[in-house]
């Protein structure tokens, strides 16, 4: 007769055991697979400050609308097309084959191999010429920061186990909020310091302002890539679906398959961000102008006021988004991690329309906050939401995907809509604030629908998904 050494030998785990304490020991075996906790927020804390980095110098731009203007002879369009179009198309359309180098390949060598491209045209930016030489760096800049995300969001799933998830990916991302805020506040400071007339560089003569801030952008580039070559390893991948671990990447017959198959689902998830992007990159790109057009208010005055918003509302809204995904998701809230961008939406929707028609700048400034603080709600929960509901080996394509439709209706689309509304319906540079007003209106209430009506076909997909990984 077998001797009887446990309790558990005892009675079945289902009697001995309440459903607390067995999820708890699932959940532990399955942290234990992963790497220690303090490792995965060093790596964390490396990809947020490389991503910092590619705010900066992705935002910079939007500081420096009257010296380009006035160097280049461009119009507002001409220059939306340098800050949106140039950038976003092939910031995505590069996304999509990184996307699948991401599934197959080293993400943290892509990584500092995108760094060090976007990097080089950051500073290309600094020295050109021409606006097609202008148009160009901006390029360079787009397909360098195409790896980022992609790699970056893969990396962290595989670093921090899945309870804990939702928490780090929002850390991450509020490196998104502060790395803009950071580029204004660094950008209007620079502005403020340098004289108006540029300063004197040995071998180059006489250096406008805006130019010395792009130098300056780009030169952390090398220190930050030879850095995470020497202190992040590659983590092992963790599969959703025990059947398919040895895959190394799905292909994109089945990822297109998957999504048809959950087409209520990934219509919404993968939608919705792209029209907030219309209504965030709007802002980002033309709120210094407005400042200036309407207020009185020049980007030297302007940017840290608009850094601080943006850094603080960023980041306080993509921290909450994470601690309310992980707190719905442990109780058991019916699509909790979608769930979230719909606290969000409701913040932001009316906000969003209004801050720019305020009649003073301190109601301005107040309003902008608010809607900062709702969009980065919703913004945050887009990655954690699409990474529960996509398998591990179509994460790095469904991430791709989910950039290119935001890069290319709100990086592209934000910018240069408010721009054509300025000049060919209102046909005056005093009317911004109506055009982004009337460009933010429509893709507020469009979001809003989309994460309300998306809701329940998220939840099945989520329960479908999970219950064949068990």
């Amino acid at each position: 007769m077998p001797t009887l050494s446990t309790e558990t030998d005892l009675q079945p785990a289902s009697i001995s055991r309440t459903p607390d304490e067995r999820w708890g020991s699932s959940a532990a075996r399955i942290s234990a697979q992963y790497p220690s906790a303090r490792y995965a927020w060093y790596v964390i804390g490396v990809l947020f400050v490389v991503t910092l980095m590619s705010q900066m110098d992705r935002q910079l731009p939007s500081l420096v609308v009257g010296p380009l203007r006035r160097e280049f002879g461009i119009s507002d369009t001409a220059f939306s097309l340098l800050q949106g179009y140039a950038f976003a198309v092939f910031y995505t359309l590069a996304g999509l084959p990184l996307g699948r180098l991401v599934d197959r390949g080293s993400r943290r060598n892509l990584i500092c191999a995108g760094l060090l491209f976007w990097g080089v045209a950051t500073a290309l930016f600094a020295f050109g010429q021409t606006y097609a030489q202008l148009l160009l760096a901006r390029i360079g800049v787009g397909i360098g920061e195409a790896v980022l995300a992609p790699a970056a969001y893969s990396l962290i799933a595989d670093c921090v186990a899945p309870a804990r998830r939702g928490r780090a990916l929002a850390v991450y991302y509020t490196s998104l909020a502060i790395g803009s805020g950071t580029s204004l506040l660094l950008g209007g400071w620079l502005l403020a310091v340098i004289p108006a007339a540029g300063i004197t560089i040995a071998g180059f003569g006489n250096v406008p302002a805006w130019r010395v801030a792009f130098v300056a952008a780009a030169l952390p580039s090398l220190p930050l890539a030879l850095m995470m070559l020497v202190s992040v390893r590659e983590p092992v991948r963790h599969e959703t679906t025990p059947s398919v671990a040895a895959e190394r990447a799905a292909s994109v017959r089945e990822f297109a398959r998957y999504l048809h198959a959950h087409a209520g689902t990934f219509a919404r998830v993968l939608t919705y961000p792209a029209l907030l992007s219309v209504i965030g990159y709007g802002a980002l790109a033309w709120a210094p102008a407005l400042f200036a057009r309407s207020f009185g208010m020049p980007p030297s005055h302007s940017g840290p006021l608009l850094g601080l918003i943006v850094a603080v509302a960023g980041a306080t809204g993509t921290l909450a988004s994470g601690a309310l995904s992980d707190q719905w998701a442990a109780r058991g809230v019916g699509a909790a991690r979608f769930r979230v961008a719909l606290a969000g939406a409701c913040l932001f929707a009316v906000p969003s329309a209004l801050w720019p028609l305020m009649p003073n700048a301190p109601l301005a400034f107040a309003l902008l906050f608010v809607n900062v603080l709702g969009l980065s709600i919703a913004q945050a929960a887009a990655p954690t939401s699409i990474q529960a509901v996509v398998p591990n080996r179509l994460r790095g394509q469904a991430i791709a995907l989910y950039l290119l439709l935001a890069g290319l209706l709100g990086i592209g689309l934000g910018p240069t809509a408010v721009a054509l509304l300025t000049e060919h319906l209102f046909h005056q540079d005093a009317a911004l604030r109506y055009s982004l007003a009337l460009t933010a209106a429509p893709s507020a209430l469009l979001g809003l629908w989309l994460i309300g009506s998306g809701l329940r076909p998220y939840a099945r997909t989520y329960a479908a998904l999970h219950s064949a990984s068990h």
